[in-house]
């Protein structure tokens, strides 16, 4: 498991992030004006709403990993599962590229009892039904409202692309992975050909075994996926009810402050979050951060409703500017922030529920050999998780 000293040293890199954040916004706003627009303007009923909406999102965003489990194992309580599938958003928060939620919730699945290689079947198809359900959305949100974007914001517009085209190859190639074996033949023939390259040769060197046992377990997902293709369609179908809870939130996020972006305009604000995670996805922050409120605070300024009556008369940019921080500012309070906390807090309740799980002892021949099984399995995936944790 992650080391209180790792989570520490973690949380340390967010709150210097999270400085450097503050002084860059203080640089490039109005922060009087923004500082005014949050505290004069809030409106509880609709902070409230916004609460409410990221508590949905966050029930959405578990279940899957809960019927993805409880296909094979239904003596795991639902709520631990929550609590495993929760713990994602602290960990994902607090490491570089989103990348620490899995390596936990393997240990976490492994300690319910789970074995190793079905944990890491559970979260392959997890991933796997997030990454499609994404870019569904994705190429819907570029399809029906690129033009518009790049009229609003044509400075950013190419690199909305670039965003959505990576995550779309990225789709891509995971599904050759597991449904063919030239891709990754192909994928290991070019890790040896740079390989060859001295100065790549060091990172490259040991990274091919890893890769094919990434890409043997890539392809048992999918063989789990076409077994079990009921469960997986209801996990892919929570995962997409929460991504678009989680799209909404911006709308309510200025409206809670008092901007009204109007109803019309309510799915194209989807759409621009869209784009703006697709943006900020591939910044190696924890969280994104940094990535995330730059893509978000660009794109909303080109909002043609932030930039005339009634919220803006006189159509400043400077105006336009301090209003899209100002929701950008409570947007992240919620979606990042917050979810943060509430992972914190699945994590605290997983490590409490697992202290407090009794173990059995073994009392026939048969249940040693396997705990002894169990436990050499169990050795593999602290190894897996120890180093995840240094890489991050």
């Amino acid at each position: 498991m992650y080391s209180k000293k790792k989570i520490i040293q973690n949380l340390i890199l967010v709150v210097g992030i999270i400085i450097i954040l503050v002084i860059l916004i203080v640089s490039l706003g109005d922060i009087k004006s923004i500082w005014k627009t949050i505290t004069t303007q809030a409106n509880f009923l609709w902070m409230l709403a916004t609460l409410g909406l990221v508590l949905a999102y966050c029930f959405f965003n578990q279940l899957s990993i809960v019927f993805l489990t409880r296909r094979k194992y239904k003596d795991i309580k639902r709520t631990t599962l929550f609590y495993v599938a929760g713990s994602e958003f602290f960990f994902n928060a607090i490491t570089p590229f989103s990348s620490g939620g899995q390596p936990f919730q393997a240990y976490a699945l492994k300690q319910k009892g789970v074995k190793f290689s079905d944990s890491t079947s559970i979260l392959l198809l997890n991933f796997l039904a997030f990454q499609i359900v994404m870019n569904l959305i994705s190429v819907a949100a570029v399809v029906w409202y690129y033009g518009r974007l790049k009229v609003d914001v044509p400075n950013l517009s190419w690199l909305v692309f670039i965003g959505f085209s990576v995550n779309l190859l990225v789709m891509i190639v995971l599904v050759l992975l597991g449904t063919t074996k030239f891709m990754g033949n192909g994928i290991l023939k070019l890790i040896d050909l740079f390989a060859k390259i001295k100065f790549l040769n060091k990172f490259l060197g040991n990274k091919k075994e890893g890769f094919k046992v990434y890409v043997s377990e890539m392809q048992s997902a999918f063989k789990e996926m076409g077994s079990s293709k009921r469960v997986w369609f209801f996990a892919a179908i929570s995962k997409a009810v929460a991504l678009l809870i989680f799209y909404c939130i911006p709308f309510f996020s200025f409206l809670s402050i008092g901007i009204n972006l109007g109803i019309n305009n309510f799915i194209y604000v989807a759409a621009m979050t869209s784009f703006a995670l697709t943006i900020a996805v591939w910044i190696p922050t924890p969280g994104s951060s940094g990535g995330a409120e730059f893509a978000f605070t660009t794109l909303f300024v080109g909002l043609s409703v932030l930039n005339g009556a009634p919220l803006n008369p006189e159509a400043s940019k400077e105006v336009a500017k301090n209003l899209a921080m100002s929701g950008m500012l409570i947007w992240r309070l919620f979606t990042y922030y917050l979810l943060m906390l509430y992972g914190l807090l699945m994590y605290v309740l997983f490590t409490r529920t697992n202290k407090d799980s009794q173990t059995l002892e073994p009392t026939t021949e048969e249940e040693k050999q396997k705990l002894s099984e169990d436990n050499l399995e169990s050795n593999k995936v602290e190894e897996e998780v120890i180093t995840s944790s240094e890489e991050n």
